[in-house]
This record gives structure tokens, C-alpha cells and sequence, in this order.
């Protein structure tokens, strides 16, 4: 028996020696890869939130460039590349007396002015009428393709003394359209 014993002892010892070296040598490295990979998964995890965050704004993002691209859609007639100063007085002076009641009309355009990205022409604009018509008159003014600004509003009341005169306003308006160089 004491030879059986001896060799069980030996292929125990040879079986323990096996599994130390399986342990050392395949084991500990694979134990150790293993807790990089799960490092570095726990970071991409955090990566691909940050990442999902910043793709959340997107849908609002191309909501807001399609609105964009609705309201300068005719940014082109908007600020023309050229002054037109013919057709838009033929506008005004239309919106002026026919549609507004606003009489003795005056237009006075004045010199451009040049700056980088655009030019400017101021239009001194007076006439008489009531304050609602004037009012009526600025919000077509303000919903017209072109751009326009208006840079000084004078409102003088008219006395009703004076002969043949009826109560309103005189009006003096100037404004600046906008174009660029052709």
C-alpha cells in the first residue's frame, strides 16, 4: 500500500503543480484583461450616454434650421441686390393716399450710405391724416417683403382753427431701406 500511496501522493503533486502553473500562467493574466475590458466597457457606457445626450438635440436642431429657412426664404427681395427705389416709392405712395386716407404726401429719398455687408438709403416721408391711419400705415409698412427701418417718427397735431382744415396729424417719418451691391 505504500507504493500506491506514494504514487497517489505523486499525481496529486504533479495534478496541484498543474493547476498552479494553468493558474499562473493563464488565470491571473485573463483575471487581469478581464477588468480592463470591463473598465473600458463601464467607459464607452459612459461615452455612448454623452453621446446619446448630445444626439437628443438634434431634432430641435432641424427644427429650428427649417424655420430658419422658412423666414429667409425671400431674403432676397428682402435686401435686393439692387437700390429699386422706383417700384418700392410706387408702393409707399399707394399705401400713402389710396389705401390709409393719408394726404400731401411728401417723399424725399436721400444719399446711400455704403457699409460692409449692405447699404442703406434713408427716405424722408411726410403727409397728414389721422393717428390710426398713420398706425394702419406703419403696420403695412412692417409687413412688406422689403426691409425697411423706421429711424425717426415725427407726430405733430394739426389745430382745427385754421380754415378748411380738418382735425389729424402731420407726419414725418424717416426710414432706411436696405440693399446690397449688385
Amino acid at each position: 500500500m505504500k507504493q500506491t500511496t506514494r504514487d497517489s501522493l505523486i499525481v496529486v503533486g504533479v495534478l496541484l503543480a498543474g493547476i498552479a502553473t494553468a493558474s499562473a500562467l493563464v488565470y491571473l493574466p485573463q483575471r487581469k484583461e478581464l477588468r480592463s475590458l470591463r473598465t473600458r466597457i463601464a467607459r464607452q457606457k459612459v461615452h455612448l450616454l454623452a453621446n446619446a445626450e448630445k444626439a437628443s438635440t438634434v431634432p430641435t436642431l432641424l427644427r429650428q434650421v427649417r424655420t430658419m429657412k422658412n423666414r429667409y426664404q425671400n431674403f432676397d427681395r428682402r435686401l435686393p441686390e439692387q437700390q429699386e427705389l422706383g417700384g418700392f416709392l410706387r408702393e409707399i405712395s399707394g399705401n400713402l393716399s389710396e389705401e390709409e386716407s393719408l394726404s400731401n404726401q411728401l417723399i424725399e429719398p436721400g444719399s446711400p450710405t455704403q457699409s460692409k455687408l449692405f447699404h442703406r438709403l434713408p427716405i424722408i416721408l411726410r403727409f397728414q391724416g389721422s393717428y390710426l391711419s398713420l398706425a394702419s400705415f406703419l403696420k403695412r409698412l412692417e409687413e412688406m417683403e422689403r426691409l425697411t427701418q423706421v429711424e425717426k417718427l415725427s407726430i405733430t397735431v394739426r389745430s382745427p382753427a385754421k380754415a378748411g382744415v380738418t382735425q389729424g396729424v402731420d407726419i414725418e417719418l424717416l426710414m432706411n431701406i436696405y440693399f446690397t451691391e449688385s
